[in-house]
């Protein structure tokens, strides 16, 4: 059996469970994955939003603590190999890929997942979760 990441580990030690599908009763609210932060998402009305920037160590352990309090996880990730990295280094069971559009309901937490140098008209077919910054936003 293969060593467990850091994330991993301590998500099983939190009772951390996968995450629930946004029809699912009882689920506290929503995190929402992107690979942007879509103002046009928003309220169209004044809107403050906290930005935190974490690592991915910081990430998973406030990831897996949410999901054991019982929030729900959906994303919007097209891309293949982010969601493969993401997978493999957070050890959460994300779905295929999503070009789906987001739009903000009250309450979402969103953890914004982007390529700190991305190549432009050019698709990585490999990614590093050390090719990754993280942020988490809230609206305030």
């Amino acid at each position: 059996m293969p060593n467990k990441n850091i994330q991993v580990a301590a998500a099983e030690a939190a009772g951390a469970q996968a995450p629930r599908p946004a029809t699912e009763a009882g689920a506290r609210g929503r995190i929402v994955m992107l690979n942007a932060f879509p103002l046009n998402a928003l309220p169209r009305r004044r809107t403050q939003v906290d930005i935190l920037p974490v690592d991915i160590v910081e990430l998973g352990r406030w990831l897996h603590r949410r999901l054991a309090e019982g929030y729900e996880l959906i994303h919007f990730v097209r891309h293949e190999a982010t969601l493969q990295a993401l997978r493999r280094e957070l050890g959460i069971p994300l779905p295929e890929p999503n070009a789906g559009l987001y739009t903000y309901r009250d309450g979402d937490i969103m953890i914004v997942v982007t390529l700190k140098a991305p190549q432009r008209g050019q698709e990585q077919t490999q990614v590093r979760v050390e090719d990754l910054e993280f942020w988490i936003v809230s609206v305030v």
